[in-house]
């Protein structure tokens, strides 16, 4: 049985999810480069998130960067442990370089690399 206040509930809890901000993420690459390094040390799938300005990225395994944008100037952001982190250019529309105190990850959108060659001749 239906009381006359069950669809007044009802209402209040769909107007009031619908304030929720859902964020923008695609599944992408992170190829890990230790500081001061030319080489990737990990390649890794991994889940990229932005809104309002905010990055996230997930990487396979568990590690988070969390990027919360500071200043005047586009790219500038400062990661969960309060040190200073930014966005680069140089992959074009590939992705995004992101560097970090101690390591740099490159956000590719294609994943195709993740996945093992399937090659009957080898």
């Amino acid at each position: 049985m239906m009381s006359k206040t069950t669809p007044i509930l009802l209402g209040l809890a769909l107007v009031g999810g619908a304030g929720q901000v859902l964020a923008d993420w695609t599944d992408a690459r992170c190829d890990i480069y230790p500081k001061g390094e030319d080489q990737a040390s990990a390649m890794v799938p991994c889940t990229f998130s932005q809104r309002q300005g905010a990055v996230t990225i997930t990487l396979e395994g568990g590690t988070v960067y969390d990027l919360r944008p500071v200043g005047d100037e586009p790219g500038n952001y400062e990661d969960q442990d309060g040190e200073a982190a930014y966005r680069n250019s140089g992959l074009g529309d590939q992705g995004l370089i992101f560097r970090m105190a101690e390591e740099s990850v490159y956000v590719y959108w294609n994943t195709d690399a993740l996945d093992p060659q399937d090659d009957e001749d080898n």
